[in-house]
């Protein structure tokens, strides 16, 4: 399982397929030792197009009426030696992830451990709860805060 989120782009006439494979992702890696890596990687570089994944995705025995959010893998493995020549990579506790494209935003990500993490103890029901008769249900708002202390944020540009 993965964190989406708190928002997914759709397309629209600002924002196309096309527009997508011209987008180039930044990675950027901060530690608290003074690490510091920084790469770019470009989507149009992916080796199967976004047609492809999706013709494997959907077909007569993989149906989703209400819709698949698409992963196309992971575009970055870090290379760079970290804490010796010829060491390879391993990320630290308190490494402060940064994932980036302009058209998007930035999902900014602490690294910690399980046994570290505070516990999710909410699911997707909180979001799909019945409104207070105001038009907004209370767990999407207590949903939003809890979410906003959380490991995972994001900083809209």
């Amino acid at each position: 399982s993965c964190a989406i989120g708190p928002f997914l782009r759709l397309f629209d006439e600002r924002f196309t397929l096309e527009a997508l494979r011209a987008v180039e992702v930044e990675l950027t890696i901060t530690g608290d030792d003074g690490f510091e890596l920084h790469e770019v990687s470009a989507v149009a570089q992916m080796s199967r197009t976004f047609e492809e994944l999706v013709e494997h995705a959907i077909g007569a025995h993989h149906r989703y009426p209400d819709g698949f959010v698409l992963f196309t893998g992971t575009m970055f493995a870090p290379t760079q030696d970290r804490d010796e020549p010829g060491g390879g990579f391993t990320h630290h506790r308190g490494d402060r992830v940064t994932i980036a494209t302009p058209k998007l935003g930035s999902l900014v990500n602490e690294v910690t451990t399980a046994e570290d993490a505070e516990d999710w103890d909410f699911g997707i029901r909180a979001l799909m709860s019945p409104c207070d008769g105001t038009g907004r249900s209370p767990n999407v708002f207590l949903t939003r805060s809890r979410l906003a202390a959380r490991l995972t944020t994001w900083q809209l540009r």
